[in-house]
């Protein structure tokens, strides 16, 4: 009886051993000689060489769209930069105007009335010009002129409306200078 129970160990552990798989790692000696005699191995190596390939052509292209966008934002970033040193410019240019404004001396009531509505309207100009320089931090902090194109384009125009408003002001105020002359 422990005759038969060896053979059958024996015949289980040989069996066990001619296990054939394309995997060198797993394959055994019989596994390891059947994949090199069949060329399995070699299929083995040859499709992962065209994964690796595959892979590396999909990266390259992931590579270059990555590129592509970085380049546009930034594009679309020093857009909406520019925007902000124009909404800057023009609270300068206000500061001046102010300026100019104090140097005036009314000769008539009527003279100071205009002079304190100019005042008004610069002041409703000022305010005007922080809420654009507000909403344009706001669209920067938000991912800038790619997060939202339509509402940079709202801002961009909103800027055009604020400054054919600062020139009639301007000639507001050059009227007025001419008149109190």
């Amino acid at each position: 009886m422990f005759g038969r129970f060896a053979i059958t160990l024996a015949i289980s552990f040989t069996l066990t051993a001619c296990a054939v798989s394309t995997n060198p790692r797993e394959g055994g000696l019989f596994g390891g000689l059947y994949g090199l005699g069949t060329g399995a191995y070699d299929t083995r190596a040859q499709q992962q060489q065209e994964e690796l390939s595959r892979q590396q052509r999909l990266n390259q292209v992931l590579n270059e769209q990555s590129q592509t966008l970085q380049s546009s934002a930034q594009a679309r970033d020093l857009a909406l930069a520019s925007e902000q040193e124009h909404v800057a410019k023009m609270e300068a240019d206000l500061s001046s105007l102010e300026s100019d404004i104090k140097l005036l001396n009314a000769k008539s009531d009527k003279q100071k009335s205009e002079i304190a509505t100019l005042n008004r309207k610069i002041e409703d100009h000022r305010l005007r010009l922080k809420s654009q320089q507000y909403a344009l931090a706001e669209l920067d902090r938000a991912g800038g002129s790619a997060a939202d194109p339509g509402r940079y384009q709202m801002l961009k125009r909103e800027r055009d409306r604020l400054a054919e408003e600062y020139r009639r002001l301007l000639k507001y105020l050059q009227a007025l200078s001419d008149a109190s002359r």
